[in-house]
């Protein structure tokens, strides 16, 4: 009887053949190797599955694919359905792991046996693989308190046990997309509220032009915060693990949708939605997100 592997790797994938097979590299090139790879197309329109066939053929990579394109979180529900590890790890089909990725979750489950979420650190790289920024994470002595000031998990370099990712499914509402990992990190959390670290650069983010995150519109993001928001104050469960911080989550909504009118050079909006953010959570004054959009104002 085969056994089982131990990491599974989900890749959600639309039109990203520049760069999938630089992703997917990353992944065969893990000095741990008891591990699967699920690659789940949304309906791609370019070549991804023409260059991918051989690794299919080979049996390198379980090829799953979607009629259409129905984004990543539902993308990664198929993942994880199909999913046989006895932990899960998602990856960007523009993303890449360092070779020392999954030795050192390996070697994190070890040690901390009864941690069924935790992560590693990421930094932003070029197409050259020089690093661009490094990015700040926060103390998670309190996870809840951390997640509501910020998506520092983001959607890479982080690991779910089956406990988790075989009974907590991503929310497949179209109007989420662009922000689909930071509910599903703020649902986990409501019950699991350990989040372990491992204190090491594990993992790239590729910068590129047409990366989500900088194809962002801000009016369907405000639709997008409103829909989070009225959902989270629905349910709860939720509201009784958050408590006070779902103050804190609208503040770093707001902030992050000021910070998308300034990019539009709407200082209005971006005037607006700092009062906002403000008013809700006086903590506000204490975030460095806080200035660095005044200051984009003044400028």
């Amino acid at each position: 009887m085969e056994q089982a592997p131990f990491f599974s790797v989900v890749i959600p994938s639309y039109n990203r053949a520049e760069f999938i097979l630089q992703t997917l590299e990353s992944v065969f090139s893990q000095r741990f190797d008891s591990f699967e790879v699920i690659v789940v197309d949304n309906a791609s329109t370019d070549n991804t599955k023409e260059i991918l066939k051989p690794l299919i053929d080979a049996g390198k990579i379980n090829f799953i694919a979607h009629d259409k394109n129905y984004e990543r979180a539902k993308s990664r529900n198929t993942g994880m359905k199909f999913a046989k590890g006895e932990y899960v790890t998602f990856l960007d089909s523009d993303d890449f792991m360092l070779p020392d990725n999954l030795s050192d979750a390996y070697q994190y489950v070890q040690n901390h046996s009864t941690t069924y979420l935790f992560h590693n650190l990421y930094q932003l790289v070029d197409q050259d693989n020089a690093v661009l920024y490094q990015y700040s994470f926060p103390p998670i002595k309190n996870p809840l308190d951390a997640i509501a000031r910020g998506n520092f998990l983001s959607c890479i370099g982080v690991f779910l046990h089956a406990k988790i990712y075989k009974t907590i499914d991503w929310d497949e509402h179209p109007l989420l997309t662009g922000s689909e990992d930071y509910d599903y990190w703020l649902r986990v959390m409501v019950k699991y509220r350990s989040v372990g670290r491992i204190p090491k650069v594990n993992s790239n983010i590729l910068h590129h032009g047409a990366r989500t995150i900088n194809n962002q519109d801000a009016v369907q993001t405000q639709a997008r915060f409103e829909y989070m928001i009225e959902k989270y104050q629905n349910d709860k469960e939720f509201t009784a693990a958050y408590k006070n911080r779902l103050n804190t989550i609208k503040a770093t909504l707001w902030l992050f949708l000021a910070g998308l009118y300034l990019s539009a050079g709407d200082k209005t909006q971006v005037l607006k939605w700092l009062k906002n953010a403000f008013f809700v959570d006086t903590y506000t004054l204490k975030r460095k997100e806080f200035y660095s959009l005044v200051a984009g104002i003044i400028r």
